[in-house]
Protein backbone atom coordinates (compact mmCIF):
# COMPACT_ATOMS: atom_id res chain seq x y z
CA UNK A 1 0.00 0.00 0.00
CA UNK A 2 2.93 2.34 0.51
CA UNK A 3 4.67 1.65 -2.53
CA UNK A 4 1.26 2.47 -4.27
CA UNK A 5 1.31 5.73 -2.74
CA UNK A 6 4.88 6.51 -3.34
CA UNK A 7 4.47 5.54 -7.15
CA UNK A 8 1.06 7.71 -7.21
CA UNK A 9 3.47 10.45 -5.64
CA UNK A 10 5.69 10.20 -8.38
CA UNK A 11 2.73 10.17 -11.04
CA UNK A 12 0.88 13.32 -10.22
CA UNK A 13 4.87 15.21 -9.13
CA UNK A 14 5.81 14.21 -12.86
CA UNK A 15 2.67 14.88 -14.52
CA UNK A 16 3.03 18.64 -12.61
CA UNK A 17 5.99 19.37 -12.75
CA UNK A 18 8.08 17.80 -15.90
CA UNK A 19 11.33 15.56 -15.81
CA UNK A 20 12.99 18.49 -14.16
CA UNK A 21 11.48 17.59 -10.64
CA UNK A 22 13.17 13.69 -11.40
CA UNK A 23 16.37 15.60 -11.78
CA UNK A 24 16.43 17.66 -9.01
CA UNK A 25 15.29 14.90 -6.73
CA UNK A 26 17.94 12.63 -7.89
CA UNK A 27 20.25 15.34 -7.92
CA UNK A 28 19.91 15.97 -3.93
CA UNK A 29 19.88 12.47 -3.03
CA UNK A 30 23.00 12.08 -5.12
CA UNK A 31 24.87 15.25 -2.96
CA UNK A 32 23.26 13.70 -0.19
CA UNK A 33 24.99 10.25 -0.83
CA UNK A 34 28.19 11.69 -1.92
CA UNK A 35 29.19 13.82 1.64
CA UNK A 36 27.68 10.92 3.80
CA UNK A 37 29.18 8.29 1.89
CA UNK A 38 32.90 10.17 1.56
CA UNK A 39 32.64 11.24 5.51
CA UNK A 40 32.60 7.89 6.57
CA UNK A 41 34.65 6.25 4.04
CA UNK A 42 37.32 8.59 5.21
CA UNK A 43 36.22 8.67 8.83
CA UNK A 44 36.94 4.79 9.02
CA UNK A 45 40.51 4.80 7.66
CA UNK A 46 41.74 8.10 9.82
CA UNK A 47 44.22 6.48 12.69
CA UNK A 48 42.63 6.07 15.92
CA UNK A 49 43.53 9.39 17.28
CA UNK A 50 40.60 11.30 18.68
CA UNK A 51 42.14 14.07 18.49
CA UNK A 52 42.68 13.58 14.43
CA UNK A 53 38.93 12.47 14.24
CA UNK A 54 37.70 15.11 16.00
CA UNK A 55 39.51 17.75 14.05
CA UNK A 56 38.65 16.42 10.60
CA UNK A 57 34.58 15.94 12.09
CA UNK A 58 34.91 19.60 12.61
CA UNK A 59 36.72 20.41 9.07
CA UNK A 60 34.51 17.86 7.20
CA UNK A 61 31.78 19.63 8.66
CA UNK A 62 32.76 23.56 7.97
CA UNK A 63 33.43 22.61 4.29
CA UNK A 64 30.62 20.75 3.48
CA UNK A 65 28.26 23.35 5.04
CA UNK A 66 30.47 25.84 3.05
CA UNK A 67 29.35 24.15 -0.64
CA UNK A 68 26.02 23.34 0.55
CA UNK A 69 25.20 27.06 1.38
CA UNK A 70 27.30 28.25 -1.23
CA UNK A 71 27.03 26.40 -4.65
CA UNK A 72 24.49 23.70 -3.99
CA UNK A 73 21.45 25.88 -2.79
CA UNK A 74 21.71 28.31 -5.18
CA UNK A 75 22.10 25.56 -7.95
CA UNK A 76 18.95 24.22 -6.60
CA UNK A 77 16.91 27.11 -6.62
CA UNK A 78 17.80 27.33 -9.91
CA UNK A 79 16.35 24.14 -10.99
CA UNK A 80 13.40 25.28 -8.80
CA UNK A 81 12.34 28.17 -10.76
CA UNK A 82 12.89 26.34 -14.07
CA UNK A 83 10.20 23.72 -12.76
CA UNK A 84 7.82 26.91 -11.31
CA UNK A 85 8.17 28.73 -14.40
CA UNK A 86 6.94 25.70 -16.14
Amino acid sequence: MLSSFVFFWFYINIKKYGLKWIIKGLFQIGILVLFIGGFFKIFFTLPPNLFTKILFLVIYTWCTVGINVNFMIPLISLIDQKIVKK
